[in-house]
């Protein structure tokens, strides 16, 4: 056996001593530089290594999507990159899920994640066309025409979108409609199966007044539940929390569906202005089909939870037909609070798509 010599034992308790007592020494020093960085009350600079991943400039990456028609090109889309804290800034609310910016009249991610550029890839040749976005903009949700000559797409500006059509072949575009967009629920694009016409959601132009908040409360925070009914409560970031935010909702989700000549700008309404979540027109073109918001909305799940009502309609908006009624999900199946009956409380008619030859499938 090896002995131990006690210098060696002395010198190593005085070690650990040493050490024991620089690290508090360090964490205190530590805190306090924390605490002196909080008493800036302003954003600050990290470390270089982390900078660096932070601002890795990874909108260079490109992403292929959307297939033209004939299957020989691909879209490849940028986005912005980190983004600007200006547009994070921007005049917003959240209404039971979903983020509006109230000034430009959308989706709140079309502002602050839009693409700064989108080009047409020959999946052949590997050539590139750049689609020309205006300047001052940003774009989002392109779509091929049905031939696949054109792509529809939102541009994006500070106060408005509108609807572009760009020639796939040069990547030159201009604006469809005078008429401003209102891409807060449904917010993408649907092409006549002609390749005459975009559908798309405008601000309606007998605009329901906006409303205002009360200065004053007029009344108590209610809320009801179904006595005798359990359920598992999820915790949700946004929720409805007034009577005034439900007006909200339905100010910024009621829009006016529109067809837009593809070639001349003609705008014209197709039926009345709704809370329209979603639009798909049939293969011949003679018929919509038109997902509706419908009330009452809630103050205990988000929008996504909301009750919804799929219609069929003429081309010129006139309904032909109730397709089927999704109800407002508030209570799971059979009380139960498990997440998978309250996804699957719905028993109705769900997934519609349209058939090739005329007809829907559900």
């Amino acid at each position: 056996m090896k002995r131990h010599s006690p210098r060696a034992t002395v010198r190593l308790c005085l070690a650990a001593g040493a050490l024991l007592f620089v690290a508090p020494l360090s964490s205190a020093q530590s805190v306090e530089a924390d605490r002196a960085l909080l008493a800036q009350e302003r954003f600050v600079t990290p470390p270089p290594e982390v900078a660096r991943l932070v601002t890795a400039p990874r909108q260079q990456n490109s992403t292929l999507t959307q297939q033209s028609p004939d299957k020989r090109h691909f879209l490849a889309t940028h986005n912005e990159g980190l983004g600007v804290n200006a547009k994070f800034a921007r005049a917003h609310v959240y209404l039971g899920g979903l983020q509006v910016d109230t000034r430009a009249n959308r989706s709140r991610q079309l502002t602050t994640r839009g693409l700064g550029a989108i080009e047409i890839v020959d999946a052949e040749t590997g050539a590139r066309t750049k689609l020309e976005i205006p300047s001052g903009a940003t774009a989002s949700s392109p779509t091929w025409s049905p031939d696949g000559s054109r792509i529809a797409f939102l541009a994006n500006f500070d106060d408005a979108s509108y609807v572009y059509v760009a020639d796939a072949r040069s990547g030159a575009s201009r604006r469809a409609s005078a008429r401003a967009a209102l891409p807060v629920l449904a917010t993408t694009l649907d092409w006549a199966p002609d390749g005459s016409a975009v559908y798309a959601v405008l601000v309606p132009e007998q605009r329901m007044a906006m409303p205002k908040e009360p200065v004053v409360a007029d009344g108590p925070l209610v809320r009801m539940t179904t006595a005798g009914t359990r359920n598992k409560t999820p915790t949700y970031a946004s929720l409805l929390a007034s009577p005034y935010e439900k007006a909200l909702l339905e100010y910024y989700g009621t829009g006016q569906l529109a067809r837009i000549d593809a070639r001349g700008g003609a705008t014209r309404n197709v039926g009345a202005p709704a809370a329209i979540d979603e639009v798909s027109v049939s293969p011949d073109g003679q018929q919509l089909r038109v997902t509706l918001l419908q009330k009452p909305f809630s103050y205990l799940v988000p929008v996504a939870s909301f009750g919804t009502e799929e219609q069929l309609w003429t081309a010129d908006g006139r309904k032909l037909a109730t397709l089927g009624r999704r109800p407002l999900r508030e209570n799971t199946a059979g009380g139960g609070g498990d997440d998978n009956a309250r996804t699957g409380a719905d028993s109705g008619r769900r997934a519609f798509a349209w058939y090739p030859g005329g007809g829907v499938s559900f």
